[in-house]
């Protein structure tokens, strides 16, 4: 019987790891993967066009940067382009409508609302084409330029193609790269600080700062960098020579940045209110950013808060006091 008992347990072993693999399907063919509605390569694309209705977005690719050529050019983020790109290289169909449509117009396709093209270099288009929405909400008819099908596909995927110039907009005002930086200043309105790091050689979270004369851990002073770096937009800039009053600013930002030679350079901005919003702009830039008042007044005031981290005398004589109270 003892002879039996590795065998028994290496059956056991097999059925219980055949039961195991069943449960997974690892013995099930697995269904082909969807085709591609387009054959695009990323490094071929040279632009793209993005029309609805009476509205179009032309952008261009030129050297391994985007331009918008339509409707005006605006200042660009380096990466929503190239996301707008890798969406359209992965579209694949939700459910196959027609292999060969005699009349696109009872798909809205005749004259589609939407078209979505690619330009690839040596001169080749694709071009996806929305036409109306199918009985099945959520969905839409659409086909590629110069294929009989029709299809439907996701609203929430055509959404992640339907930008609007504003989705491809650089919308930060005050670039501030962190581990870069030795010194913020800001004036505005009569309130006005400096924040210095006073060991350029470590990390901006772990080197030491000053706010005025004022000793500043790391982990505070990043937080006035974060205010800088949060004046942003939510809506299109205007060209700096368009706004007026930027000649005699109520606020004035300059941020100091050690190059990867060590060598420093300031970056000058300035900003003149106009209702609710501060138009800012870099000294000598193009394009003038409209930002709340109250991000920039959280900004000056972040400057005369106490840090977190520092007690002032007050709040330390308080806490002294506590715990003689409950000394005996």
């Amino acid at each position: 019987m003892k002879r039996l008992i590795p065998t028994i347990v290496l059956v056991v072993l097999c059925i219980g790891g055949f039961w195991y693999a069943s449960s997974r399907d690892f013995f099930r063919e697995k269904p082909p993967e969807t085709p591609g509605l387009v054959t695009v390569k990323k490094d071929e694309v040279t632009g793209f066009t993005i029309r609805s209705g009476a509205s179009e977005i032309v952008m261009e690719r030129k050297d391994g940067g985007w331009t918008m050529i339509q409707p005006s050019p605006l200042p660009l983020t380096a990466y929503d382009a190239d996301a707008w790109v890798d969406k359209f290289a992965s579209l694949k169909k939700d459910k196959l409508v027609t292999e060969n449509a005699a009349d696109l117009g009872q798909f809205g396709l005749a004259e589609p609302g939407q078209r979505y093209t690619v330009k690839l270099a040596g001169g080749t288009e694709q071009t996806l084409e929305v036409g109306d929405a199918t009985p099945v909400s959520g969905y839409s008819y659409a086909k590629v330029s110069g294929s009989p099908q029709v299809f439907q596909l996701a609203d929430a995927t055509l959404q992640q193609l339907a930008k609007q110039p504003i989705d491809f907009m650089e919308k930060t005002a005050v670039k501030v790269e962190y581990e870069k930086v030795r010194s913020l200043s800001v004036d505005w309105k009569g309130t006005s600080w400096t924040l210095t790091k006073t060991e350029p050689d470590k990390s901006s979270f772990e080197a030491k700062w000053k706010l005025g004369e004022r000793e500043l851990p790391g982990v505070d002073a990043t937080g006035y960098m974060d205010r800088a770096a949060s004046l942003i937009t939510e809506q299109l800039v205007k060209p700096t020579a368009d706004v007026e009053g930027l000649n005699t600013p109520e606020l004035r930002l300059s941020l100091k940045h050690a190059g990867d030679d060590g060598k420093e350079t300031d970056t000058d901005y300035v900003g003149r209110a106009d209702g609710e919003l501060v138009w800012i702009a870099r000294q000598g830039g193009e394009w003038a950013y409209a930002v709340p008042v109250g991000a920039v007044q959280e900004l000056a005031d972040k400057g005369t808060e106490q840090p977190e981290s520092e007690a002032s005398p007050q709040e330390e004589a308080a806490l002294q006091d506590g715990a003689g109270a409950t000394t005996p």
